[in-house]
């Protein structure tokens, strides 16, 4: 199965044009695996999925499960599909998630945390925000590229710590990944740093903060950004090793709902 695309900016990103999410067989899961693993970022436009239809479409695409840190935000019938809103339910109780703050999200990758992070994950729109509440994504892949040569030298075999947060509600272990992931079928290399990067293996706190802070002035150039402007019936499908994103500020409510799909390190480029 082909689709057809159009770019969403420079370097990364497509809309897939004229597909019905809810009609995924094995044929389309391919196209999405493959065009997801060329592109990073995929949007689909103007569909209607409820929660059967969004967890149909993920279990086909790979492996899906219940996060660790969204244990008071899911569906009622699907724990792995996650609310993100700041909406009433039915019975009048807050459907909870990161979106009751409506200020600026932070950059990170969906599970870094984590000993296995999530490979990709979806993101639905099922009512934008009035206003503000784009999400913003940044190209790992340019922001390894852009880095002097002596730079990449450094941080190719270096790890990276990581570490939950409060908020995410898990026992706080500090993991490790490589700061640089490379793709197992097309090898490009990606770099794994976000802001909540807690320092890297071997160097001091000094060091780390301040070769963390030298990488992310490379990673968050303008032209490594596409801010996307959600509408209702949007849905995005995107690569973690590929991307880091963040929620922008916004204004009125907002209700989004996600899934985290864990692939084969035989095809994905997946921190270990």
């Amino acid at each position: 199965m082909d689709f057809q695309t159009k770019p969403l900016s420079k370097n990364f990103g497509v809309e897939v044009l004229d597909v019905d999410l809810t009609q995924i067989d094995a044929d389309m899961a391919e196209a999405i695996l493959s065009t997801v693993q060329k592109h990073a970022l995929l949007l689909f436009c103007r569909q209607s999925l409820h929660d059967d239809d969004i967890y149909r479409l993920s279990k086909a695409l790979g492996p899906v499960e219940e996060p660790p840190a969204a244990k008071d935000n899911h569906s009622p019938s699907f724990k792995s599909v996650i609310y993100l809103a700041n909406i009433n339910s039915l019975d009048g109780t807050l459907i909870r998630g990161n979106f009751v703050d409506k200020t600026d999200g932070g950059w990170h990758s969906d599970q870094a945390y984590r000993q296995n992070p999530a490979t990709l994950s979806t993101l639905f729109c099922v009512i934008s925000a009035e206003s503000g509440g784009s999400t913003s994504f940044s190209g790992t892949r340019m922001g390894y590229e852009s880095l002097p040569p002596a730079l990449k030298d450094r941080v190719n075999n270096i790890k990276v710590l990581y570490s939950p947060g409060k908020k995410h509600g898990v026992p706080d272990i500090q993991v490790t990944h490589p700061a640089v992931l490379v793709n197992p079928e097309t090898g490009i290399k990606t770099l794994y740093v976000g802001p909540g990067a807690r320092g890297f293996e071997g160097l001091e706190d000094a060091e780390g903060k301040a070769l963390k802070e030298e990488l992310l002035t490379y990673q968050f150039r303008p032209e490594h950004i596409y801010q996307h402007k959600w509408r209702m019936g949007d849905m995005l499908i995107y690569d973690n090793a590929q991307l880091l994103h963040k929620r922008d500020t916004y204004e009125g409510i907002r209700f989004l709902k996600a899934t985290r799909l864990f692939l084969s390190p035989d095809r994905f480029a997946i921190p270990d």
